[in-house]
């Protein structure tokens, strides 16, 4: 995923970051452009903001954004959408496409994945829905399979073979082919880039 998240970002001066947790995957890749962290929990928005890790930080409800249309040349929301229910993340999902001047990042679990452990008690961790390949296809989005195969991994993505590092090997193993047949997939890598003509 790293390596398609650098060259994703590699024309992008501007980066939004939707739902920053402590740490996001992307950045290694922002370091040289305008990147800003928004997240609705305070802990985790503080932890990031005390690594640096972005230029700005907002508090916000990611229901109710405080962002001007085309004002980001990419926004991203990395294991984002399925703390939402459906309609919520619908409504994100339209906004972030507003919100864009060139394109649009979402990494979500395939399919519904429950998860039961919160790290830090957070009622924002719930996983409240589910999306599959098709349905993110169907709204523009060039999918990707990354994790492994959902086969070999449950909640937090661990491996459900033991011992544990045999099963991350074999999930780890399966990354080339879920990659390109994202149905298999543990987690999807969703990229839309907007057509010149719609900013």
């Amino acid at each position: 995923m790293q390596s398609k998240l650098k060259r994703e970002l590699g024309d992008c001066l501007s980066f939004v970051e939707l739902g920053c947790g402590v740490k996001s995957p992307a950045v290694e890749f922002t370091k040289n452009i305008f990147a800003v962290g928004i997240d609705a929990h305070l802990p985790s928005l503080l932890a990031n903001k005390k690594s640096g890790y972005f230029k700005d930080y907002v508090l916000a409800d990611l229901t109710h954004l405080p962002l001007k249309n085309n004002c980001f040349d990419c926004v991203a929301a990395f294991d984002v959408i399925e703390h939402l229910t459906k309609r919520q993340a619908k409504i994100l999902i339209e906004s972030m496409e507003k919100i864009s001047k060139k394109k649009i990042i979402i990494l979500t679990p395939n399919g519904f994945n429950s998860k039961c452990h919160l790290e830090d008690d957070s009622h924002l961790q719930i996983h409240r829905c589910g999306w599959t390949m098709d349905e993110l296809s169907k709204r523009g989005y060039v999918v990707f399979g990354i994790d492994g195969a959902r086969r070999l991994r449950g909640e937090q993505a661990l491996a459900t073979i033991k011992p544990q590092i045999v099963g991350s090997l074999l999930s780890r193993l399966s990354d080339p082919f879920v990659f390109r047949c994202p149905s298999t997939a543990f987690a999807l890598l969703c990229i839309k880039n907007k057509p010149k003509n719609q900013n």
